[in-house]
């Protein structure tokens, strides 16, 4: 249907707040439904987020051992863990944090 109409902002918004949780187990379970079946139906996007999971993740990792080990980040390089889009730099840095001396030195 988005695919198809045209929408306003307003129609937008409203169609998205529909689709919000209820709470309601069936409704959600119904919504998960309709999920599934686009995500089917589109599995570039279905990677897309699969990937999107996986750089919150090794960002989340990395920030958490970085913690860990006492280092506090400065805020670029904060930004540039959350800017970082390439997987196997975040793995790497997260390798690097477990023995680096300090924060900069594990985002090398």
């Amino acid at each position: 249907m988005l695919k198809y109409l045209p929408m306003s902002t307003t129609a937008r918004e409203e169609l998205l707040w529909r689709f919000a949780r209820t709470g309601d187990p069936e409704i959600d379970a119904r919504q998960d439904r309709i999920l599934e079946v686009l995500l089917t139906a589109n599995p570039k996007m279905k990677q897309r987020l699969v990937d999107e999971g996986r750089l919150d993740e090794a960002r989340a990792a990395l920030r958490r051992v970085l913690a860990h080990r006492q280092f506090a980040l400065s805020p670029e390089d904060a930004a540039r863990i959350e800017a970082c889009a390439d997987l196997a730099t975040l793995e790497r840095w997260l390798g690097q944090a477990l023995a680096a001396a300090s924060a900069e030195q594990a985002l090398r």
